[in-house]
């Protein structure tokens, strides 16, 4: 799991700071991405990095400010060109899917692939797997918006040999026992 800042700058961009947008990089997880807002030039900054929009499976909006959601339509349109057709998950507070829907319909924008629309009136668990759990939150901005929290599900770790025979444990029952310490 990682984290890269594509956008942090609020309200409009600068020169060398771009409006808001995060992509929580799970490839080793699930080989997805999960961005968090799409400001405007969310695209020219995923192009300055590793990530692939066809990696994309969700994105979660906070609020419905436009330096939060004006780069949502273009990346929509785009992922289709760029081999996207896994359908989309957008979660955001109600109005998300009106606006994106009307911005698509205005331009005549085909999307290759299905688009699932989560609307968050209220807080609460938005999704749950095997792996993350993701909840909202409601916070204090002046319009409906939310914070997201990312749980990851517990796993069992690998034992670090190498660590343990460097602190002078030998291999044996020891490790078992450790292995199966939670």
């Amino acid at each position: 799991m990682e984290l890269e800042f594509l956008g942090t700058g609020a309200g409009v961009p600068a020169k060398h700071r771009n409006v808001t947008s995060i992509a929580l990089r799970l490839l080793d997880e699930r080989n997805a991405v999960w961005l968090f807002d799409c400001g405007e030039g969310t695209q020219m900054q995923i192009l300055h990095s590793t990530i692939r929009p066809r990696k994309i499976e969700k994105i979660f909006i906070t609020h419905l400010h436009g330096d939060h959601i004006y780069g949502l339509p273009g990346l929509i349109s785009s992922r289709s060109f760029q081999g996207g057709d896994t359908p989309l998950e957008i979660y955001g507070p109600k109005g998300i899917k009106a606006y994106i829907q009307t911005v698509l319909r205005i331009s005549q924008t085909k999307v290759s692939y299905p688009l699932h629309f989560f609307e968050i009136e209220e807080e609460g668990i938005l999704f749950k797997d095997q792996q993350f759990e993701v909840s909202c939150l409601p916070l204090d901005h002046g319009i409906d918006s939310f914070g997201y929290r990312i749980v990851e599900a517990s796993h069992q770790g690998e034992l670090q040999v190498q660590a343990l025979l460097e602190l002078g444990l030998k291999p044996g029952p020891v490790f078992g026992r450790l292995k199966k310490v939670k």
